[in-house]
């Protein structure tokens, strides 16, 4: 059951989903957030779950920079929506899409948000993925899609 608020539309534009591991190499986070400030002069839509922290930095600067974004929930929507995001909904810039009912986030609504939003993506970045991550089923699906990749995880990820 997938619910929407916002900019239904965003859906429509060219995606690319931003995934980062919880623990990210310092030198991954860095050419992220680089990538991060260099999306926002593109028309391109940024779509990520917004959940690890290196993710969290690259929404804030998306959101500081004006820049569309689509913020895939592992469960319900919002009964409130967080301040934060309040402006850019309203400017027509953020949409907030619910991939599942449940009430609470855990390991099988965040896997099926990590899948769909792989699979919606034209385009995918990877920070400090790694076998054994929570992020390495998706990584293998969206390679098996043959999308353009970027892949900032350097040796930690063998092929």
């Amino acid at each position: 059951m997938d619910s929407y608020l916002g900019n239904e539309q965003l859906l429509d534009q060219t995606l690319v989903a931003f995934f980062a591991s919880r623990e990210t190499p310092d030198d991954a986070a860095q050419r992220a957030l680089r990538w991060a400030e260099m999306i926002c002069h593109t028309d391109k839509v940024v779509i990520s779950g917004f959940h690890s922290p290196l993710e969290k930095e690259v929404l804030n600067v998306l959101l500081e920079r004006k820049h569309p974004v689509i913020l895939a929930l592992g469960r319900s929507v919002y009964k409130r929506v967080p301040q934060q995001f309040e402006q850019p909904i309203a400017e027509g810039r953020m949409l907030i899409v619910s991939i599942s009912n449940s009430v609470r986030q855990g390991w099988w609504t965040s896997q099926h948000r990590n899948w769909t939003i792989a699979d919606w993506a034209d385009e995918c970045v990877w920070a400090g993925v790694h076998r054994g991550s929570a992020l390495d089923v998706p990584f293998d699906i969206y390679l098996s899609k043959s999308k353009k990749i970027e892949d900032f995880s350097f040796e930690d990820y063998t092929f």
